[in-house]
């Protein structure tokens, strides 16, 4: 039979896993309840390679992850405006999946009301060159 010291012991942990268990839960529920800013990003992908879209902060570094577009589909990208540049400028990475090409976007300038519109087109061998990024005034 155990003694009293050694059920405190236990009781004592049951109680604090019990505690940690339920306090991160409540963490988790209240970060996750939060949601920041987005602007939109239709991305139309005319190739037969996959590619992933990356938001560009500053220089030529590639950021965040913005997500997959899969080959010949189209895809809306939500970018949060931390991602943007300095004066809401965005600028995007696409990399090739599976491929070895990269291209920069030109600095799109977003602001409220407009969506920016990025076709990637690859050519035969999977180069990105011919990509275009611009915004569009979204009609009321």
């Amino acid at each position: 039979m155990p003694n009293f010291r050694e059920m405190s012991r236990r009781t004592a942990l049951l109680l604090l896993a019990g505690s940690l268990a339920g306090s991160t839960g409540c963490v988790s529920k209240a970060l996750s309840g939060t949601s920041q800013p987005t602007v939109l990003l239709l991305a139309n992908n005319r190739g037969f390679y996959d590619v992933n879209v990356y938001a560009v902060r500053s220089g030529s570094t590639a950021g965040r992850r913005l997500g997959t577009v899969t080959g010949n589909a189209t895809a809306t990208l939500k970018v949060p405006v931390s991602e943007l540049q300095a004066g809401n400028m965005l600028v995007v990475l696409v990399r090739s999946v599976g491929g070895r090409y990269t291209w920069y976007s030109p600095a799109v300038q977003m602001g409220s009301g407009t969506v920016a519109r990025l076709d990637v087109v690859q050519t035969a061998n999977g180069s990105l060159g011919q990509s275009q990024m611009y915004s569009q005034v979204v009609p009321q």
